[in-house]
């Protein structure tokens, strides 16, 4: 959910696409599954396509195309690091890279009710992280 939230902000918001910035999803444990059904409903509400999305598991062709890898919790920047020890300076929890506290809890095998929750939580911290990411584009002079 958070690529298509993000990727939706990135169409609506010419700074950032003429940056350049880009994005990409895979799993820091696990991939090959698909979007849940409470996903695609949620993100349909959204006006976004999720039907046809296909978790992939994070390997080292996109760790190094990677400029910025950002994780939903603590334990996933664990196992990135530990696993591409090269990516600790460009991993960070989404939270805290955009100054917030805590975590964005998963609500696979929870009810809608926690999609809502995770896509709220979301929404804010996209908001924050585009609003980062035009700061520092203004602050390169682009």
């Amino acid at each position: 959910m958070a690529r298509v939230l993000f990727e939706d902000t990135l169409t609506k918001d010419p700074s950032l696409r003429s940056a350049g910035v880009e994005v990409d999803s895979a799993g820091a444990i696990a991939g090959g599954a698909p979007a849940t059904p409470n996903a695609i409903r949620l993100m349909r509400e959204y006006g976004l396509d999720l039907s046809n999305h296909q978790s992939k598991l994070l390997v080292g062709r996109l760790v190094k195309w990677a400029d910025l890898i950002l994780v939903m919790q603590a334990r996933q920047k664990q196992v990135v690091v530990s696993r591409y020890p090269g990516a600790a300076e460009k991993t960070y929890v989404l939270s805290e890279y955009v100054g917030e506290k805590g975590e964005v809890s998963d609500p696979i095998g929870c009810g809608i009710g926690a999609y809502e929750d995770c896509v709220a939580v979301l929404s804010s911290l996209l908001s924050k992280l585009a609003e980062r990411l035009r700061e520092e584009e203004r602050n390169k002079g682009g």
